[in-house]
């Protein structure tokens, strides 16, 4: 009887030794696993989210042909203060999609070897000396690494594969200027209305010669490989084409440079609906907007605006883009499946358009009520024409 009771004492021992042990491990792993959480947490926004862009399965045969035939290189205007905070989840996202990606600073990182820098001085009012020597720097050293060359933000996200799909259907020899078209007057009197971030009060007076057009930036613009080369070779140093003087309105120069130099296309889909959303979504989704917003005023087309009508089932851009928001929509886009829906859209390529449907998509009156009717003039070279 009583060596029983002590062979049950002895396996209570070992029993209560193992798990002593065993429980000292797991706590000591545990502590180790909050405190690396802790960290993670703290480093949070200086750091990219692991969320797999393959994790839903998808047949990648098609996008595989298009990022080989629609070659892109993105570049991304940026400054210091953005590297850490916003450049690694650009990087880790929608940026892994560009044939190419360079980003534009005044200050070299070694932490990104991306970054390209741009001798200028920091500030908004010095973006037209930045941009041109952005376009003159693409030209020189990447003509020929993409054929299609897009400007975007650090607060930027892009759908690349919806981008290619929208570029299928036009040709890079052509000189072709796209984005989210604004309609532009300048009045000799009516300064009390100012146009978004264009800054048009400080400079009303000096613009009031200059063109009628222009595209906004915030949502990314996108240049031919002629549209570039013609930019730089016949604009950029051309006083009476493209102003030298430094300045905020770069996305408001770029088109004057290009005028006559370039097809103009509005970023839309065949449906009239937005494809560029300059605006955060949930403006877009409102039922009307106020007429005196100066998003109304400049509008190229009188899009569908409010519910999902307002946007377009091939959506490419939106701007104000937080670290968080673009890994949440990577996820949403790329990873995310509704169980038992299966939608009903075959994925067949357009059709390629033709110069004369190219011009008469540029040349189509804007009902904005900024829009001064004009004259346009395409000077199109023997090489960009086709049928």
């Amino acid at each position: 009887m009583k060596s029983v009771n002590f062979q049950e004492l002895l396996y209570f021992l070992f029993g209560f030794a193992c798990g002593f042990i065993v429980l000292t491990l797991f706590s000591q792993s545990y502590q180790a696993l909050i405190a690396n959480q802790r960290i993670n947490s703290r480093n949070l926004k200086h750091q990219s989210y692991n969320i797999s862009s393959d994790a839903q399965k998808y047949d990648h045969e098609l996008s595989d042909r298009l990022f080989n035939e629609i070659k892109i290189l993105c570049w991304i205007f940026t400054h210091p203060d953005n590297h850490k905070k916003k450049l690694p989840h650009l990087k880790n996202t929608w940026g892994k999609k560009c044939n190419k990606l360079i980003f534009m600073s005044i200050k070299d990182d070694p932490a990104f070897p991306e970054i390209i820098v741009i001798p200028v001085e920091n500030g908004r009012e010095h973006l037209w000396n930045k941009t041109k020597l952005t376009m003159e720097y693409v030209y020189k050293n990447h003509l020929n690494d993409a054929d299609w060359f897009m400007r975007a933000d650090d607060d930027n996200f892009v759908l690349m594969e919806n981008l290619r799909y929208m570029l299928y259907q036009y040709h890079h020899q052509t000189s072709l200027y796209i984005g989210c078209r604004f309609a532009i007057k300048y009045p000799k009197v009516e300064e009390g209305y100012m146009a978004g971030g264009f800054v048009l009060l400080l400079y009303l007076k000096l613009m009031i010669f200059f063109f009628n057009f222009s595209f906004s930036s915030e949502g990314g613009h996108i240049f031919s490989k002629k549209a570039l080369k013609k930019f730089n070779e016949i604009s950029i140093h051309n006083a009476s084409l493209c102003p030298q003087d430094d300045s905020s309105l770069d996305d408001v120069f770029i088109g004057q440079c290009l005028k006559n130099l370039a097809i103009f296309l509005d970023g839309r889909d065949q449906f009239d609906q937005k494809r560029f959303f300059p605006l955060s979504p949930e403006q877009h989704f409102k039922p009307a907007l106020d007429p005196t917003f100066w998003y109304s005023q400049y509008l190229w087309r009188n899009v569908s605006q409010g519910g999902l009508q307002c946007c377009s089932d091939t959506f490419i851009s939106k701007h104000y883009t937080s670290p968080k928001e673009m890994h949440t929509l990577q996820y949403l886009i790329y990873n995310v499946h509704p169980y038992g829906l299966q939608k009903n859209l075959t994925e067949i390529l357009p059709r390629k358009l033709s110069i004369k449907e190219l011009i008469r998509l540029s040349d189509e009156k804007s009902f904005a009520p900024n829009y001064k009717q004009h004259k346009i003039i395409h000077n199109i070279d023997d090489d960009e024409k086709y049928r």
